[in-house]
């Protein structure tokens, strides 16, 4: 795990801009640091920079930027490829000598036998960027579920990409101004959705995407190299679980690969407790597990995770934070953000935690809700479709009139406006999922929009995602069952958009590298191409209650879903109400962030009220939102150009 940046710009100042991109990032590779700039071509020049978290080959032969044997490319890499050595076994009985013992090199030379092709042979998470030192060219690809980030920008002044926005940013040749569809999309949902970024100009590479840079910056080609299957018929019930246990044991050994201290993430759910309960069975020692809590949460979580170690004889650390010293943490917290995001402090907690206590990689339970239907949304899904349908037979002016009159007579209440934002949906399963997962409706987006940001975001017309995000969640769609388009939904939107990148961004903010086992790209498959019913049951994620069977306590399994949760609802009531009135009554920076000032007091104003029309997640969305962009003196104002 590390941080990559590069370059392909007029060759006068790229040295400084790119050393300014990498110290942006240092955080994420606090063991080493590597540079390289290539010969300019018609005055311009390609350089990279990474950052080193060692995990795998801890000895300085893993600095990268990493050239081939023969010379022809060199790469800079961020992520783990767990079955880097069957493949480097494979390479071997081809005649490839290796100098060191990283993946990274066995990638290099995968990439020098196979070309693009070797990404389908990749088990792992992974974005790097590979330069052909013959042509000038640069691919760059990104891991089938998008666990590890890649942002680019393209413009008059090149072609950069890096691990995290700041390091764009760092180098002075990205625009520091909001993007102002971009705005509208984290009004919507707390995360700008992929593949836009909150930044002007700055994209992110889609998950199973690659493309190829030429010598001169400008993006020649971009390919999507993996899409989620059609669903299987004819698998019964055993099967599905025998091979679904198969599976989840094969993707916990892989990920237990690391010459670095690695441990596990544990809370009181099936998810967290199922990756220890593998972990002690494979991994021929005992787990190091970890898990946080506030000295003001239930005891219950805390003891029941503790049960659960015991009960796997997993090595385990507790850690209780007091609200204070949490509080006090929090200014640290919201500075590593890295894009603007209601969620990830939680993540940012755990992680510095674990980090202090001495591991360097953690794995965890992330993806389990996505892939087996723990969210509350799989449940509603069939009802979402059952009143859809009807709406499906008026034309959208009709459903935005009744929508309206349904708002109307349910009162002025967050359920009534996400009621209306279904009607006016109709039988468009992901309009209406989209609106269920929304942060503000369309009616207060609009208001809180300054005019001038509003003109690009009204152009996306009455859905609530933008027109690129559709065809990303919906391309290659083979499978009509609903289970698995919701399925789909949740990982394409709410996990990749805010789960995983927030994640990334907050673990890597402490150098610690999070493992996500559960979405091992052949596990994913194979679940996501079960038809619902061999998913659904007696309890959320049934087809994991059952593949994992003895191995979970009945205890956990039949246990309320919850998590680790800061209480921010009271938080920003009292200890965090300084910092909330600092960031929202700046008028200048709520303007900056395109927001207009009244409506943005009108938000607080409610929530202290406590009008149902409202939540603390919006008024959250909207502090993070200003203090990001002061901080990283970013605004939609045409002058910051």
């Amino acid at each position: 795990m590390c941080g990559i940046a590069g370059i392909i710009a007029d060759a006068a100042d790229i040295e400084e801009r790119l050393r300014r991109m990498s110290e942006a990032i240092a955080h994420r590779g606090p063991d080493d640091q590597g540079c390289r700039l290539w010969p300019a071509r018609d005055r311009i020049q390609t350089g990279f920079a990474h950052r080193r978290l060692s995990i795998i080959d801890l000895s300085p032969s893993g600095r990268q930027p990493m050239t081939a044997s023969d010379g022809r490319y060199s790469v800079v890499y961020n992520g783990e490829v767990y079955n880097y050595l069957g493949l480097r076994k494979e390479l071997e009985e081809r005649g490839v000598r290796f100098k060191t013992n990283t993946d990274t090199e066995v990638l290099l030379e995968l990439y020098r036998a196979h070309g693009a092709d070797c990404l389908e042979r990749l088990r792992g998470m992974f974005a790097f960027a590979l330069r052909d030192n013959e042509t000038g060219d640069v691919f760059l690809a990104r891991d089938r579920l998008g666990i590890k980030p890649l942002y680019y920008y393209s413009g008059e002044g090149g072609f950069l990409f890096c691990s995290e926005i700041r390091g764009l940013l760092a180098s002075g040749l990205a625009p520091r101004v909001l993007d102002e569809s971009s705005l509208d999309s984290y009004l919507s949902f707390g995360a700008v959705q992929e593949p836009r970024t909150i930044i002007e100009g700055v994209r992110s590479l889609p998950p199973a995407h690659f493309m190829v840079v030429g010598a001169d910056g400008r993006i020649r080609e971009k390919s999507c190299y993996w899409r989620l299957p059609a669903s299987r018929r004819g698998v019964g019930r055993e099967e599905a679980v025998a091979r679904t246990r198969s599976l989840l044991e094969e993707s916990v050994r892989l990920h237990l690969v690391a010459d670095a201290p690695l441990g596990a993430f544990l809370s009181s759910g099936v998810d967290s407790a199922s990756i220890v309960a593998l972990m002690s069975k494979l991994a021929g020692g005992r787990a190091k597990t970890f898990t946080v809590s506030l000295e003001s949460q239930e005891l219950s979580e805390h003891l029941l995770a503790r049960e659960i170690a015991e009960r796997h004889s997993a090595e385990h650390t507790e850690i209780v934070l007091s609200e204070a010293e949490m509080v006090a943490s929090l200014p640290d917290a919201i500075s590593a953000i890295d894009q603007p995001t209601i969620d990830g402090v939680n993540t940012w907690v755990i992680s510095r935690a674990a980090r202090r206590a001495g591991v360097t990689v953690a794995l965890s339970g992330l993806g389990g809700d996505e892939l087996f239907g723990g969210y509350p949304s799989f449940r509603r899904a069939r009802k979402l479709e059952q009143y859809g349908a009807p709406m499906g037979w008026l034309n959208p002016a009709s459903r935005r009139a009744l929508a309206r009159i349904a708002a109307g007579v349910l009162g002025d209440s967050l359920p009534s406006q996400k009621a209306a934002s279904v009607i006016s949906a109709g039988a468009d399963t992901l309009a209406a999922y989209a609106a269920m997962r929304g942060l503000f409706s369309r009616t207060s987006r609009n208001s809180l929009i300054t005019t001038r940001a509003r003109t690009a975001a009204d152009t996306a017309g009455d859905y609530e995602l933008p027109l690129e995000t559709i065809e990303l969640v919906r391309a290659g769609d083979a499978s009509g069952e609903l289970f698995n388009r919701i399925s789909r939904y949740e990982m394409s939107l709410y996990m990749a958009n805010m789960l995983l990148r927030d994640t990334d961004g907050m673990s890597m903010s402490s150098a610690l590298e999070v493992r996500p086992p559960l979405l091992d790209h052949k596990l994913v498959e194979w679940v996501y191409s079960l038809p619902g019913e061999l998913k659904t049951g007696q309890h959320p994620k049934q087809l994991l209650v059952e593949a994992m069977g003895a191995d979970l306590p009945a205890e956990i399994v039949n246990r309320k879903k919850t998590g680790f949760a800061l209480p921010f609802e009271r938080w920003i009531k009292t200890s965090l109400k300084p910092f909330v009135t600092d960031a929202l009554k700046d008028a200048e920076a709520v303007l900056g962030a395109g927001l207009n000032p009244a409506e943005v007091a009108d938000v607080v104003d409610r929530f202290e009220s406590g009008s149902r029309s409202t939540s603390w997640s919006r008024v959250w969305g909207l502090v993070v939102l200003v203090d990001w962009s002061r901080r990283n003196k970013v605004s939609i104002d045409e002058r910051a150009r």
